[in-house]
């Protein structure tokens, strides 16, 4: 590999974000994640993966909001809805995500601002 090719893959691993590079975190529960921007989302069984910017930060992070469990897909695509509206309209709305304790549902809610 020359040496131009090295530079420049390093250059582009450097600028990409870490949240890119990272697992996702987990979500705690009694937390309410308030999303501004909505850069990608996935369904993953239960779970929601959603990689955003959250209200008073400036980094991106990608947080995985777990579902009650089991393996419905139901509570996470009611969610990715509210995540794909915020997805396409940057800046008019906030996407939250909250869950009060292991064994309730999460609620997802989209505040147009």
């Amino acid at each position: 590999m020359s040496s131009h090719r090295a530079l420049a893959l390093l250059a582009a691993l450097s600028l990409a974000p870490a949240s890119a590079l990272a697992e996702p975190e987990e979500a705690l529960m009694g937390v309410t994640y308030v999303f501004t921007t909505v850069d990608a989302y996935s369904v993953v069984g239960s779970s929601l993966i959603v990689t955003g910017t959250l209200v008073g930060e400036s980094n991106v992070r990608t947080i995985n909001l777990p579902g009650r469990g089991g393996d419905t897909t139901e509570e996470a695509s009611r969610c990715d809805r509210l995540a794909l509206l915020t997805m396409t309209r940057p800046g008019r709305f906030h996407f939250s995500w909250s869950k009060p304790g292991l064994y309730y549902s999460p609620t997802c809610t989209l505040t147009r601002l």
